[in-house]
């Protein structure tokens, strides 16, 4: 199997955040899943100093911050094929609301950056399974709300983000996932509750397990 793997940057408050990613490609590899990490060469809107949490006058390339997390090998979206992979994963962080969406400015409907829509939009229409961590399921809902009304997780929704984005909520604990199999959509909470890392990692990999099995029953139809 073969996974495309959608990375913003490095660094969960102005992009990917690190632990999701890194868990993510961990449970791909337990299941002997070939990865390729991807992210559009575009800059972040800001750059934040992880220590101080404050903005700095500087400016990162989203592709080459996720070189970070890929030890080098990330490739633009635009130069991959659906038809080569079996699943999509996003991993989350504010990084993904503040780069790839205008999920923090509170309006409906919420809009994604359109390289990234498309991503998930080839990938859903080719029928592949896609996985979205942390506030990563609200960009893949909104990317597919013109299609159906998808059922995902952030864990709770208090500030009914998914609803804005199109989708439906799914209450879910940090150690489990939600698998909205007609959509082939999987999602799991990790950073959008502040449990142990230990919880998160089995989310993830549950998760990830799911689809696994799910591109499996997918191949014997």
């Amino acid at each position: 199997m073969n996974c495309a793997v959608l990375l913003c940057g490095c660094g969960h408050m102005d992009g990917s955040e690190i632990r999701e990613a890194v868990l993510a490609l961990l449970a791909l590899d337990s299941y002997g899943i070939n990865v390729t990490c991807c992210a559009p060469n575009i800059k972040q809107v800001d750059v934040v100093d992880h220590l101080s949490g404050s903005t700095l006058e500087e400016e990162r390339d989203i592709m080459s911050e996720s070189a970070r997390i890929a030890r080098g090998n990330v490739v633009d979206p635009k130069d991959i094929s659906p038809n080569d992979f079996d699943m999509l994963i996003l991993p989350g962080g504010f990084g993904v609301a503040k780069n790839y969406s205008d999920i923090l400015k509170g309006e409906s409907p919420v809009s994604v950056l359109e390289e990234v829509k498309q991503t998930i939009v080839k990938f859903h229409k080719e029928k592949k399974a896609i996985g979205a961590i942390c506030i990563a399921p609200a960009i893949v809902a909104a990317s597919l709300s013109s299609v159906s009304k998808v059922k995902v997780t952030l864990g709770e929704d208090i500030d009914s983000i998914i609803s804005r984005c199109g989708g439906e909520h799914v209450f879910c604990e940090t150690d489990d996932y939600v698998a909205d199999i007609d959509m082939g959509v999987f999602s799991t909470p990790a950073y959008m509750r502040k449990d142990s890392l230990h919880k998160i990692h089995v989310g993830i990999h549950k998760m990830v397990g799911a689809m696994v099995d799910f591109v499996k029953k997918k191949e014997q139809l």
